[in-house]
């Protein structure tokens, strides 16, 4: 039919997940992995163990997630450093203690509209969809009919639609009355908290043939210690697989370790240096949570911020790297961030005490 709905390629990637162990069995799921790597299930059985109760925690699916059980992929690197799903989680929130600042990186209209507020490049938002408001508004569509106007009255605008607090975005490319009906009985049935409107942003045209003309982020992740914010992790996810990411080298930019067939093989992300300081500046801005996970699409209009969390999926970028979270220098950051959160409750104690 005409005005096809398609999903837009700058949401956040992710990865494949692993089939669960209940559809085979625990021994299945080892003898599948076995298989694959040329080794006896026994074998990949205690590697699982010692992982699983190591520092990293890993679980099942996070072993075939991130391919532990294939050493020579990890290339001699410490698999005890990698955390698996759940322990990364509860890292991020160890490491921003500051849970009441949780909340503004968890709506993507308030987060927006704080880092546009601050001069940071986001995507504008064109309308906002909340069912039921009594309060009138230029931005707010608050009907099924008044989302329907919104739809019609643009028939030419390329949009991007997508829940205000995540989910998967999508690209709405037409307006022909059966797309547009599909699309309305969806945002009224599924989201009715609230669904915003972006226009839909062209890539750089260095990079548009590489990604189909696609809007194609870049993931990072910043740490803040007494040095201020930093990136310390980068990936560029490719199109393909779901997990088929390159390792982004941080001082140039360069995407690393593909083949040399492969259409990006020595690109770099254009402005490097902006993109990187969209996600520093927006860390500075975001001081009370000093671990923070980014998107940030290289745009026809320069470094644009797509995606933000308190609390980033880190399986791909282990991955990319070949790397686990737990390296050194992570590990004098997180200690340095217990005993900051460990003062803090120590000051609430006394600042209650006084008041």
């Amino acid at each position: 039919m005409a005005g096809v709905l398609r999903q837009q390629g700058w949401t956040q990637p992710r990865p494949t997940q692993a089939r669960p162990p209940g559809d085979e069995g625990m021994m299945g799921a080892f003898a599948r992995m076995a298989e694959l790597v040329g080794v006896p299930p026994t074998r990949l059985m205690r590697d699982f163990a010692g992982l699983s109760f190591g520092p990293g925690r890993v679980a099942i699916g996070d072993y075939e997630r991130l391919r532990l059980y294939d050493e020579a992929f990890w290339a001699g690197g410490d698999r005890r450093a990698v955390v698996g799903a759940k322990r990364g989680r509860e890292i991020a929130l160890q490491v921003n203690f500051r849970h009441e600042w949780l909340g503004l990186t968890q709506n993507r209209l308030v987060w927006g509209a704080y880092l546009a507020a601050h001069g940071l490049p986001v995507i504008p938002t064109l309308a906002i969809y909340t069912e039921g408001l009594a309060t009138p508004s230029r931005l707010l569509l608050r009907t099924r009919e008044e989302l329907r106007a919104f739809l019609e009255e643009q028939p030419d605008r390329p949009l991007v639609g997508r829940p205000a607090e995540g989910g998967q975005a999508t690209a709405i490319v037409g307006r022909a009355a059966s797309a547009i009906e599909h699309l309305v009985d969806d945002i009224c049935e599924n989201h009715g908290p609230g669904y915003l409107f972006q226009p839909l942003v062209a890539p750089d045209a260095r990079i548009a043939p590489l990604t189909d003309g696609r809007l194609a982020a870049v993931r990072l992740v910043t740490v803040a210690g007494d040095r201020g914010p930093r990136v310390v992790r980068a990936l560029w996810r490719l199109s393909g697989a779901p997990d088929a990411v390159a390792p982004i080298d941080l001082r140039s930019g360069q995407i690393t370790r593909v083949s040399a067939r492969s259409p990006v093989s020595g690109a770099r992300i254009p402005d490097w240096e902006a993109v990187k300081a969209a996600a520093v500046e927006t860390a500075r801005l975001l001081r009370h949570l000093p671990m923070l996970g980014f998107d940030v699409a290289p745009s026809a209009a320069g470094p644009v911020i797509v995606g933000l969390t308190a609390t980033p999926d880190l399986a791909l970028l282990q991955l990319a790297d070949r790397r686990g979270l737990l390296d050194a220098d992570f590990v004098n950051f997180l200690e340095s961030q217990r005993r900051l959160a460990a003062e803090h409750v120590e000051q609430a104690k006394a600042d209650a005490a006084c008041s």
